[in-house]
């Protein structure tokens, strides 16, 4: 079996030090059943479901099972059913229970945090059968703050504070990532979806929002507000990321964007496949070509599942998608494919060559392939510059010959293929060149400001 849950658990810490805080939404009956068509069928969700038909109450059964449980993946996979529909931590009856999967951890754990004062000695997990988890159930009444706006880690001796990775509502501070026991309720707050399962796609990622102060999930106000989503969400959130992250958190809060939600899916080792839309040589190796599967898990997966969970419309001109490189590139195929689907697409250093890239032959890259006329606007850029000059020297149609940076050539080629398909600057079309810039996420990090204006200008609006 794959273990799905555990994925996203077992990959690093969050800080070395511990960090000094709107309910969470709880999922309706939509997204259970969206849920529950993603869960294999196995030992684990036995588990799951023998708990949800239990008379006792769902953290004592949570608890027995992690008492009696020995085997790793069916403590996941309940752990993981958890997670999807309620999130961690759990409360019930003024009790809570936090979770979690930390190998090769310390000989003791704690639940540390702002409701016990980040005391490591105050409440003690327990190691569960399985060998792999830990638990602790807290009576409310202890707590020294209120759970709404309360921050918390685990702890390991002799003293390793680690990020909840299995905490539904998560944030940064100075000393890295953090769980929220329960989000501020006058601030913005990120949420996720742990090792998201696709019927169309082989590898799970993760499926995070950014939600604004004062959302409410399923609101009235929840339908008008605007849906950014973006690719590779690995590295838009996270300040810890590849060049400090792209910070979209940050820009959104700071820029005073109030009325859109953030939905970034992460990307998994199958990257570079799931955002080509058809396959080239790199390295001597043929890539590439599942963006058609890759669609189709954001139209039949990922865009029903919040919607349902959050209330949001996410389609048509209050939805734009965003990415960069090889993002930005299945961004904008995405509007030759389905430009219905969006009000604005945004493309940033886009691989926009992929395609001639090591084949012969430039037919199937997108800026040959482009036919479509204006009806999603479009917003590209690039850094670096032309070098000594763009040139198709193989004469496949593309200009990718020269030593270019950044794809600066083949996104200004693009953008006249644009204008030829009757698109207008400033109207549909958005270009902008950042002379110099690097491909990384500070460059992009640094131009979001204006992809948001862009495509403000064009149309993005609420439902």
């Amino acid at each position: 079996m794959t273990v799905l849950w555990a994925v996203a658990l077992v990959v690093g810490c969050g800080g070395d030090g511990p960090s000094a805080p709107n309910d969470a939404a709880v999922v309706d009956a939509r997204v259970i059943e969206r849920v529950d068509a993603q869960i294999p069928r196995d030992a684990g969700v036995d588990a799951a479901e023998a708990i949800d038909a239990s008379s006792e109450s769902r953290i004592d059964a949570l608890v027995e099972l992690l008492a009696s449980e020995t085997d790793v993946a069916r403590v996941d996979s309940a752990l993981r059913d958890v997670a999807l529909r309620d999130g961690w931590p759990v409360r019930e009856d003024g009790r809570w229970l936090f979770a979690t999967r930390w190998d090769g951890s310390p000989p003791r754990v704690s639940l540390v945090g702002d409701v016990n004062a980040w005391s490591t000695s105050a409440h003690v997990a327990t190691r569960a059968a399985s060998g792999a988890h830990w638990f602790v159930v807290i009576d409310e009444s202890t707590f020294v703050a209120s759970a709404i706006g309360a921050k918390y880690k685990w702890w390991g001796e002799p003293d390793v504070y680690r990020a909840p990775f299995e905490s539904l509502a998560y944030g940064y501070d100075d000393f890295g990532e953090h769980g929220w026991v329960r989000p501020p309720s006058d601030a913005p707050h990120l949420e996720r979806f742990v090792a998201f399962d696709s019927a169309f796609l082989d590898a799970p990622r993760a499926v995070r929002a950014w939600l604004p102060a004062g959302f409410v999930a399923r609101s009235e106000g929840a339908s008008r507000v605007r849906t950014l989503l973006l690719h590779d969400g690995n590295n838009v959130f996270d300040p810890g990321a590849l060049f400090g992250g792209w910070q979209v958190d940050a820009t959104l809060a700071r820029e005073g964007w109030s009325d859109v939600v953030a939905i970034a899916i992460d990307n998994a080792p199958d990257r570079m496949s799931a955002y080509t839309h058809v396959t080239d040589v790199i390295g001597g190796s043929t890539t590439g070509g599942r963006a058609a599967d890759y669609l189709r898990m954001i139209e039949d997966e990922v865009l029903p599942f919040v919607r349902a969970r959050y209330g949001i419309v996410a389609s048509g001109r209050s939805l734009m998608i965003a990415g960069s490189s090889l993002g930005g590139l299945v961004s904008i195929w995405i509007a030759s494919q389905r430009p219905e689907l969006a009000g604005c697409v945004a493309g940033l250093s886009s691989t926009l060559g992929w395609g001639s890239i090591g084949r012969a032959g430039g037919a199937d890259t997108l800026i040959a392939r482009w036919s479509g006329r204006p009806a999603v606007a479009i917003y590209l850029d690039s850094g670096g510059s032309a070098g000594s000059g763009c040139v198709d020297s193989d004469g496949d149609g593309i200009d990718d010959d020269g030593d270019g940076r950044d794809n600066y050539c083949e996104t200004r080629q693009m953008r006249e293929v644009l204008r030829d398909a009757g698109y207008v600057d400033g109207v549909h079309l958005h270009y902008v060149h950042a002379p110099g810039a690097a491909h990384d996420e500070a460059a992009w990090r640094a131009r979001f400001p204006a992809v948001l204006d862009a495509c403000d200008a064009s149309g993005w609006a609420a439902p």
